[in-house]
């Protein structure tokens, strides 16, 4: 294992190579799948440092391969959110009605960082480093290079988030879920239509639609064991077009979320179960579009033991926090149904701003200690799974 002074000292030398590609990718966010501009920086980064990077031929995304053969993999996500930045912010964004609202240029500054400190290191086993595209999309992009292969081989896998409520310096560690599956459905009523002064004469869709939208949360909530959290929520209603007609056609669409995989499994059939029965009331016939591609980040208990053993091996023990689950979605679940893994919360606290919002922001100094603990994690893991393996 290389010494504490010289993994701080290699840090020390690639943070401001990192700050600046952070500060580059901020300037210019781009949406899932488009992120092109963002492919390049990065790639033309490694490149400047003497590291040859790996492009996905025809689509955004890239990978690194760095020390010795991959035995452990670190993931970052590259993709932005329709989102306008507030002209105050520093840097801000020059892509207008992007922004990187979700902390995902910290993410990716970070393993670059990773990556020039393990190349810097002469080690038997390596780390495979992914720039994922497309988190922000449903299904996202780990579905992606899962499938190509990328994480073939490896033993275990890594990911920091931002967390705008842990205070810079901080990470946050918890075995089990830390995040939840984000199925997405939509709900299609159907029925005669009529006019609202006869609506005994017909099916009225506005009443039918009510009924779902209140009973369909409450009776899957009643239908799952109280100790097992699940949220069902509707995000858009369209349906009707004037005051006095009754509509022939109503759309719900919403979100059902859950971090137990075995109420994840039985959600669709659940639902569908439970849409008939309401609707049986009113006599309104329906259509169900539902959609499951992001099961809930499961943090394998091992994986996080030792990558916190690593992390306050180098910074002590009061840098790691236990951090609560979020009932947010991260497709980094997709990793984690192939190889164990961990996703750490990386503290970033700076003013009151949230993730996803247009008054996001994160305090810089949460690079250096990310690409330290990532450094010290990733270590860990090497050390156990491929010089002992």
């Amino acid at each position: 294992m290389d010494s504490p002074k010289q993994i701080l000292d290699l840090v020390e030398l690639v943070l401001p190579s990192a700050l600046e590609l952070r500060r580059a990718l901020h300037r210019n966010p781009e949406p899932s799948y488009q992120e092109h501009v963002t492919t390049q920086l990065i790639a033309e980064a490694f490149v400047a440092t003497g590291i040859s990077p790996h492009l996905r031929p025809g689509r955004t995304g890239l990978w690194a391969d760095v020390g010795g053969e991959p035995k452990v993999g670190f993931r970052a996500d590259i993709d932005a959110l329709p989102i306008d930045e507030p002209e105050e912010n520093l840097p801000v964004s020059t892509n207008p009605g992007w922004m990187h609202a979700c902390g995902h240029d910290f993410h990716s500054a970070v393993a670059f960082g990773i990556a020039r400190v393990i190349d810097q290191l002469q080690l038997p086993a390596g780390v495979r480093v992914l720039f994922q595209p497309a988190e922000e999309a449903f299904p996202g992009g780990a579905i992606e290079l899962v499938g190509e292969g990328l994480i073939d081989g490896l033993s275990s896998i890594l990911a920091f988030h931002v967390d705008p409520t842990l205070q810079a310096g901080k990470i946050g560690a918890r075995t089990g879920p830390i995040t939840a599956s984000a199925d997405k459905f939509a709900i299609s009523l159907y029925g005669p239509g009529g006019h609202t002064a006869r609506p005994h004469q017909t099916v009225d869709l506005i009443p039918a639609a009510a009924r779902i939208i209140v009973d369909l949360p409450a009776t899957l909530r009643a239908s799952i064991d109280s100790q097992r959290p699940l949220i069902v929520s509707f995000g858009a209603i369209h349906g009707g077009s004037t005051e006095n007609v009754i509509p022939t056609r109503i759309e719900l669409k919403g979100t059902a979320r859950t971090v137990d995989p075995e109420v994840w499994a039985l959600l669709p059939a659940l639902v569908d179960k439970t849409l008939s029965n309401l609707t049986a009331v009113s006599g309104a016939s329906y259509d169900l579009e539902y959609q499951q591609a992001i099961p809930p980040v499961i943090n394998d208990e091992s994986v996080v033991s030792r990558a916190v053993a690593g992390i306050e091996r180098m910074l002590g023990k009061g840098i790691v926090t236990d951090t609560p689950t979020s009932m947010g979605g991260e497709d980094f679940a997709n990793y984690l149904e192939v190889i164990p893994g961990a996703l750490l919360r990386l503290g970033a606290a700076k003013g009151r701003g949230d993730l996803h919002s247009s008054t996001f922001q994160a305090d810089e100094r949460c690079v250096s200690n990310g690409i330290l603990s990532g450094v010290s994690a990733l270590l860990a893991l090497i050390d156990d799974d491929g010089l002992n393996g």
